[in-house]
């Protein structure tokens, strides 16, 4: 059969009754047979598929059913998956209902090379934005200045009793720049995977910047980037990424990734003035305990949490997913972005 038969057939199914199996068939065999003989064939051939169908699918199942568990061994690493993933698997509109979390660990790595770097002036603007906000934060401590800013008594008084008490000149005084650090810590799992672009970007852009920050990736664990990141070319940074991360677009666990961060980087990174983001769906197969606790404990060591949650973009957004539910009672702000201006529009309202 050629292109003239197939289009015919596809027409034929158009006007037909679908819950009337023998018109599919007949729609079929009067496009595909020609002559006595291969309609005879087709009748065969036509029932021969459909009964050796139904047989292949009930193995399936029973194979499935009696399966006994077994130790697994890590998967060889996947250049596809994650390439996949950082292009972003786009998912149709009816799909997005049926994402779920798991807590499956996935170990694959791959080439990033290809991402390209698009959208740099709306990421110029996110770290402009940062940058003021950074430099408005200011210590307890008190430092000399130049500029008559806080009159420093203490000081004049010190000096003026080297020369009799007498007063020769003022001195000032200013609250210190207080050392803030930015902790962004992304979700790079399988329910990410839509919003790949946005989070990749949204690492190299702000770990290239002037400020102080320390990036992180999770799915069932985490990893620090921070130094992979710290490259001069994006294809450069990405594929030393690609070299240390073995979890993309796996499963979630974002209470044990949390924790894991606490332990393992919280007594260094996270201060009283630390400016805490966590990029994530809240798509969560993990323990919901420890995920409260953990974000108890960041939201107490922190100055400020914010959430970046893409699927919050949407108007009919309910944050009734498990993780997202369990995490909200402990954040400052939720962010719906999912581009660099969408992000840089809300932190301008908040910062």
């Amino acid at each position: 059969m050629g292109p003239d038969e197939v289009a015919d057939a596809l027409l034929g199914l158009e006007a037909i009754d679908w819950s009337d199996s023998d018109q599919f068939k007949w729609v079929l065999r009067g496009c595909f047979c020609k002559d006595f003989d291969q309609i005879l064939a087709f009748d065969k051939l036509y029932a021969t598929y459909w009964r050796e169908l139904a047989r292949a699918v009930d193995s399936k199942y029973k194979d499935v059913e009696e399966e006994k568990p077994r130790p697994t061994t890590p998967a060889p690493p996947s250049i596809e998956v994650i390439k996949n993933w950082l292009h972003g698997n786009r998912l149709q509109e009816d799909e997005l209902d049926l994402r779920k979390a798991s807590a499956d660990t996935v170990s694959s790595t791959a080439d990033l090379s290809l991402l390209a770097n698009d959208q740099q002036k709306g990421w110029q603007d996110v770290v402009r934005l940062m940058r003021r906000h950074v430099a408005k934060k200011k210590a307890r401590r008190m430092v000399q200045s130049r500029k008559t800013a806080q009159v420093d008594f203490r000081k004049i008084l010190k000096k003026s009793m080297a020369k009799g008490g007498e007063i020769s000149h003022f001195e000032f005084k200013r609250r210190k720049e207080a050392k803030t650090h930015i902790v962004l810590i992304c979700d790079v799992s399988k329910s990410m995977e839509m919003y790949s672009r946005f989070v990749i970007q949204m690492m190299y852009a702000l770990q290239n910047s002037a400020l102080k920050i320390h990036c992180y990736v999770f799915s069932t664990s985490l990893f620090s980037v921070t130094r992979s990141l710290k490259r001069q070319r994006l294809a450069d940074a990405l594929e030393s990424v690609s070299r240390q991360v073995d979890e993309w677009s796996g499963g979630t666990q974002i209470g044990t990734s949390l924790q894991q961060y606490l332990e393992q980087y919280g007594k260094k990174t996270l201060k009283r003035n630390t400016f805490l983001m966590i990029v994530s769906d809240g798509w969560d197969g993990g323990d919901q305990p420890l995920l409260n606790r953990s974000m108890m404990r960041l939201r107490q060591r922190s100055d400020q949490l914010i959430w970046i949650n893409p699927l919050a973009n949407s108007e009919s957004y309910d944050p009734q997913v498990l993780g997202m539910k369990t995490a909200i009672p402990h954040i400052d702000y939720l962010v719906p972005a999912l581009d660099p201006g969408s992000l840089h529009r809300y932190l301008r309202q908040i910062l």
